[in-house]
């Protein structure tokens, strides 16, 4: 009965009180780096600031088993990479050999990234799928060198369409002004030729004036030769 007494009242509205204790000398609370209260009692959690700064660590990274910079760097760019599918039919997933049975500490893989099997090693059904990231890595740089080109020549196809069609057009106004050109000077030759015409017809009618003219005096002449007669 005290226990399930002891027990209610720490319970209130459902929510269970941890008991207060002060720590001990040298705990320091992480979230506000001040002592004297314990991490899960500490104002700044109780207030809700989410914006408080982690203590930076102190913790010197050791060659070898923490990852350098340059690791993280590296990872992020393989994690880049599409998972390929390994002889199970499902994607593989990325991992770093730290350590070969077959090669021992002169294999050439450790260090390195690898594509395996997504399977536990526990499972029967785990394929022995490995490949090296790398290796995805260069055809993803291959494609997207492929792509790159072919933009390049889908511009340029395009400028020698638009090269090709200023070309036709400016063929087509050079004939159509040549076409203009013939017209013009067909007209001015046919009004030539009409105009010629028109004066060798009338040098005609005038010389056929004449030749009546004479006709008549000839036969006036003629007919007085007769009367005197």
């Amino acid at each position: 009965m005290g226990g399930e007494e002891e027990s209610q009242s720490n319970t209130q509205g459902g929510a269970t009180k941890r008991k207060e204790s002060t720590p001990p000398d040298g705990y320091v609370c992480r979230l506000c780096s001040v002592p004297g209260h314990w991490i899960q009692v500490c104002p700044t959690k109780k207030t809700g600031d989410k914006k408080r700064k982690r203590k930076p660590s102190d913790h010197v990274p050791v060659p070898g088993k923490d990852p350098s910079p340059e690791d993280v760097a590296e990872a992020q760019k393989m994690q880049e990479i599409t998972p390929p599918k390994c002889f199970c039919g499902e994607a593989s997933r990325l991992n770093k050999v730290k350590r070969s049975k077959a090669g021992g500490d002169n294999s050439r893989a450790l260090g390195k990234y690898f594509f395996f099997c997504s399977k536990k090693r526990d499972d029967e059904t785990q394929c022995r799928f490995a490949r090296p990231a790398d290796l995805e890595l260069n055809k993803m740089k291959a494609r997207a060198g492929n792509k790159a080109a072919q933009k390049k020549a889908e511009q340029e196809e395009s400028a020698q369409k638009r090269k090709e069609t200023k070309q036709i057009k400016k063929a087509k106004v050079e004939q159509s002004e040549k076409k203009k050109q013939v017209e013009a000077a067909s007209e001015e030759d046919n009004n030539d030729s009409s105009s010629s015409s028109g004066s060798s017809s009338s040098s005609d009618e005038e010389s056929e004036g004449e030749a009546k003219k004479v006709d008549s005096s000839d036969s006036d002449s003629s007919s007085s030769d007769d009367d005197e007669e």
